[in-house]
């Protein structure tokens, strides 16, 4: 057998009459899974039939017993792909490789997005186009195995999202945050937090005591987004926070805890929602907290470069989203030009005057 590991995936390589034959076993997790593939590839070579795509493949077999198992080993979103795998196997149900068309991707693309959420609101692009990106992927995989000869997605245009958001929390809104937030001092320190690092909700309930480094004042944070780990300042405010936590007893390996189990903090939608009614924020998510820190630190002067790294942003477009500026910063930049023309102004009657 000839079979190599590269970059997490599996190779075949072998020769057969002075002629190379080499490619990916993408569904293979393990060396004899490809040396089982690379077994069949063999076969198909010394019957004349290797490289002969038909597409005749089931669309949500190919799914469940290569995609899924691929995306779990290669993806940290691999649960968000299982659900949305339920969706397209749901749609294409029955579907050979060589019947879904871009016309019939263009149609599911245009029924989800027409279609409803669970909860009877409307289904954003952003949804439907991650849902694309998956059936895509799945195409890909299938091209590379020889189960589908094309990859239709490729044909289909995704749908025009505008996810930039200006919602953030004014010094009011967040006074009445916390007044309502006196009642779950569980969830308190988790957005005083949120709002002075621009950690993510996950960043946060994920926090370990060993990730926080009081004496240096900085908080590693690991396991983000980006897959890339980043050091976050500690401010005063969150430090008087954290050295609260550390005061109470029975700590465990997290820095937040439940307040039913002492165990890892990891629900706090129920809180959050009842505190944002409670406060009256309507529409107000916890990741535009976020946004609100950022926001903070662009009208503090801070440079868009020195907030990305904060947030863990490799693009800086995605930065700009975050630092657009707040009402009172336009009102301060207007009252400077007003005063400049004043001091100028003065500064030209008096010299008529002497002229004079």
């Amino acid at each position: 057998m000839s079979v190599k590991k590269r970059g997490g995936r599996w190779y075949y390589d072998f020769m057969i009459k002075q002629t190379r034959y080499r490619g990916v076993v993408p569904e293979a997790r393990t060396k004899w899974q490809a040396e089982q593939a690379e077994t069949k590839i063999r076969l198909l070579v010394y019957e004349g039939k290797y490289g002969q795509v038909d597409g005749n493949g089931s669309f949500t077999d190919f799914v469940k017993e290569t995609y899924l198992p691929w995306a779990k080993l290669n993806k940290r979103s691999w649960n968000d792909d299982r659900l949305i795998a339920g969706v397209l196997c749901e749609y294409f149900a029955g579907k050979k490789f060589s019947q879904i068309t871009a016309m019939l991707v263009e149609k599911f693309k245009k029924e989800r997005r027409e279609s409803p959420t669970k909860r009877g609101t409307a289904r954003q692009p952003a949804t439907v186009n991650r849902e694309l990106a998956v059936l895509s992927k799945v195409f890909t995989l299938a091209v590379e195995a020889g189960a589908a000869t094309n990859n239709p997605c490729l044909r289909v245009k995704k749908l025009r999202q505008d996810n930039a958001r200006t919602r953030y929390l004014s010094e009011e809104e967040e006074g009445r945050l916390m007044s309502a937030l006196g009642t779950r001092p569980h969830l308190r320190p988790v957005v005083v937090l949120a709002l002075n690092t621009g950690m993510r909700r996950g960043e946060i309930l994920a926090l370990k005591w060993e990730q926080v480094d009081l004496s240096r004042g900085v908080i590693t944070v690991i396991n983000t987004k980006s897959a890339r780990d980043r050091m976050v300042p500690i401010n005063a405010r969150a430090r008087a926070e954290f050295e609260a936590l550390r005061s109470l007893p029975k700590l465990n390996e997290y820095v937040f805890r439940s307040p039913r189990t002492g165990g890892r903090l990891k629900w706090i939608k129920r809180a959050w929602g009842a505190a944002c009614r409670e406060a009256g924020l309507a529409g107000f998510r916890f990741h535009d907290l976020r946004h609100t820190a950022a926001t903070r630190m662009g009208d503090t002067g801070a440079d868009p470069f020195t907030i990305a790294e904060i947030l863990g942003h490799a693009d800086l477009r995605m930065t700009k989203r975050y630092t657009h500026a707040t009402d009172e910063a336009k009102r301060r930049a207007l009252e400077r030009i007003g005063q400049a023309q004043n001091v100028c102004h003065k500064f030209v009657t008096k010299a008529k005057e002497q002229v004079g």
